[in-house]
């Protein structure tokens, strides 16, 4: 039955829903090792099974007829027999049909057909022969070709008929015999061995699934390790060899061997990181020092050239904080990132990040005081808390028109106080979201603005060692509000 047929009559709505479970399904049991070795076992045992059903079946069928013929051609071949012994009686009716009597049974019947077409049947009323017999023996053999056996069906009973041989008479000797007690007996038997093997096939692909699921568990584990890797889990993200087998002690060094590399690159990049920016600061900071001189000292310079001096000196302070974050990250991964948890007091300190970073980026940011209570008190490291702010600040002020102000809030809940930095800029969109504090993730929507995605994990790491968090909520074209909560200090 196709489909279509299958889903005839239902409403369209069912029918979607219908076809995304079917679908679903065999993506599920196609789309892992484990289910396509459970689908491979069972279809191999279930064709074995059915194979040996049938064959079991043919044979039933075969043993059946060849027990019924084997009694025809005994019955027959005794009666002819004794004809041929009684050759001087074999016109004698009566004798003949004495033989048919003595030699016939309740399930074998014998007959004879004369050339005449004279039929002789036994004449007891225990011989005597089922309505219909006759004819239909007959027609199941109308050109009358000797040993040749056919199952006929009359009234629910089953019946093997044949003519057996021709007397030297020229009569025909038919016989026939009910095989339906013989069918039923063997349709039990098989009707049992059926149970039993299904019985046995439940035992067997429960045993399949549980060995299947033994043999793919070092794979299951060995993916499920694979995607909780981290950069900071390599050095323990080795596993185990199994004992067996072979396969899978290969995978899992070859595993283990990656997980080693990778280890040794991260450990020599983050080095290399550190020196770079160690290396760079110095250059860097004598250089952002001479641009600001020359630009305060030299106020008759040409204009043009005065532009791209400021120019050069705004690209110089980019990098040093460039620098500054990398160090960060590189002393937080070797464990060497310091930040004090110290009583600070964020109202002083917001006023003067926004008075500060508004004349510097000529752009308007405003700051509300929406706590319930006059104490704006947190543990924190205040120098590390005004670089949050302004890596935030500076990020709404990249991505907002300059006509939008930047919104600063400081709310308080019942376990700390909560800093808000809002902006009506180009939002982040919904995929980038979950990724938007991971290192060097830039969103999609952010093509043609430089930068270099490390701003905002830096933000993430440093509110974190306070013993805070941090939340963004955005929506694409809207802008975006993010949210550090601080522990009060006690």
């Amino acid at each position: 039955m196709s489909i279509n047929r299958i889903l005839a009559g239902v409403p369209v709505k069912q029918q979607d829903e219908l076809m995304s479970r079917s679908s679903n399904w065999r993506s599920r049991l196609m789309a892992t090792m484990l289910g396509q070795l459970q689908l491979a076992t069972y279809t191999a045992v279930m064709l074995g099974f059915t194979g040996a059903t049938s064959t079991g079946l043919w044979l039933s069928e075969r043993s059946r007829l060849s027990v019924g013929e084997d009694r025809l051609q005994s019955a027959s071949e005794s009666l002819a027999l004794r004809l041929r012994a009684d050759g001087h009686h074999q016109d004698n009716e009566t004798v003949i049909l004495q033989e048919l009597q003595e030699h016939s049974s309740g399930r074998t019947k014998l007959w004879l057909e004369k050339p005449d077409g004279q039929v002789l049947t036994p004449r007891q009323d225990h011989l005597s022969m089922p309505d219909g017999l006759l004819e239909a023996t007959v027609e199941a053999n109308p050109l009358r070709k000797p040993g040749q056996p056919h199952l006929i069906s009359l009234d629910g009973r089953d019946y093997l008929t044949m003519l057996s041989r021709r007397l030297e008479s020229g009569d025909a000797l038919w016989s026939s015999t009910e095989i339906s007690r013989l069918g039923s007996a063997q349709s039990e038997f098989l009707a049992w061995m059926i149970l039993i093997w299904g019985g046995s096939l439940g035992a067997s692909l429960l045993l399949v699934s549980l060995l299947v699921r033994k043999i793919t568990k070092p794979l299951q584990e060995l993916s499920t390790r694979s995607s909780e890797l981290t950069a900071e889990g390599l050095q323990s993200a080795s596993l185990p060899v199994p004992a067996s087998p072979e396969e899978l002690q290969r995978l899992t060094r070859t595993y283990n061997s990656l997980t080693e590399r990778l280890a040794q690159s991260w450990s020599q990049q983050r080095q290399f990181v550190s020196a770079v920016s160690h290396e760079l600061q110095t250059p860097l900071t004598l250089v952002s020092g001479s641009l600001r001189r020359v630009i305060r000292k030299a106020p008759e310079l040409d204009a043009q050239l005065l532009q791209r001096l400021q120019d050069a000196e705004q690209e110089t302070i980019g990098m040093q904080k460039l620098l500054n974050d990398l160090l960060d990250l590189s002393s937080s991964d070797s464990g060497r990132l310091q930040v004090k948890q110290e009583p600070v007091e964020l109202s002083p300190l917001l006023e003067e990040v926004v008075r500060a970073q508004g004349a510097a980026l000529a752009r308007d940011i405003t700051l509300e005081h929406l706590a319930e209570d006059s104490s704006t008190e947190i543990l924190g490291d205040p120098a590390r808390l005004r670089q949050v702010l302004l890596n935030l600040i500076e990020n709404a002020h990249k991505y907002s028109p300059p006509e939008q102000p930047i919104h600063l809030r400081l709310k308080s809940n019942i376990t700390g106080l909560i800093i808000e930095v809002e902006d009506r800029g180009i939002g982040i969109p919904l995929q980038d979201q979950a990724y938007v504090f991971d290192r060097f993730h830039r969103g999609s929507n952010t093509t043609g603005q430089s930068g270099s995605g490390v701003g905002l994990s830096v933000v993430k790491l440093l509110v974190e060692a306070m013993d805070g968090n941090i939340e963004v909520s955005s929506e694409p074209g809207m802008g975006s509000c993010f949210r550090i909560k601080l522990r009060r200090a006690t």
